[in-house]
């Protein structure tokens, strides 16, 4: 039975309809696949941004032997700056993430 018949029965019944187990399942497993898809897809950004910081921190430690010590001190600077914003929307959305709950 799809959801219209079961809504349109329910709606026209005297007495509410027994519990369908199978149904409620259902809708669990429905929500908990929904919420597992957006929490693994958060994962994978923020350890995106991390190993782009990361890769940003080390990209001036690459080019330091050649370059100099100029471009190894611009380069750690953009890369910690980049390292702290990456670090501060984290933090920022699991105080969000917790003020939803």
């Amino acid at each position: 039975m799809d959801e219209e018949a079961r809504l349109s029965r329910a709606l026209g019944a005297p007495v509410a309809p027994k519990r369908d187990a199978r149904f409620v399942l259902a809708v669990m497993r429905d929500a908990e696949a929904a919420r597992f898809k957006k929490a693994s897809l958060l994962a994978v950004l923020r350890g995106a941004g991390f190993a782009a910081a990361a890769a940003a921190l080390a990209v001036p430690f690459l080019g330091s032997a050649s370059a100099g010590g100029a471009a190894l001190q611009s380069g750690a600077v953009g890369a910690g700056a980049l390292l702290t914003l990456v670090l501060a929307w984290r933090v920022m959305t699991g105080r969000a993430a917790a003020v939803r709950r």
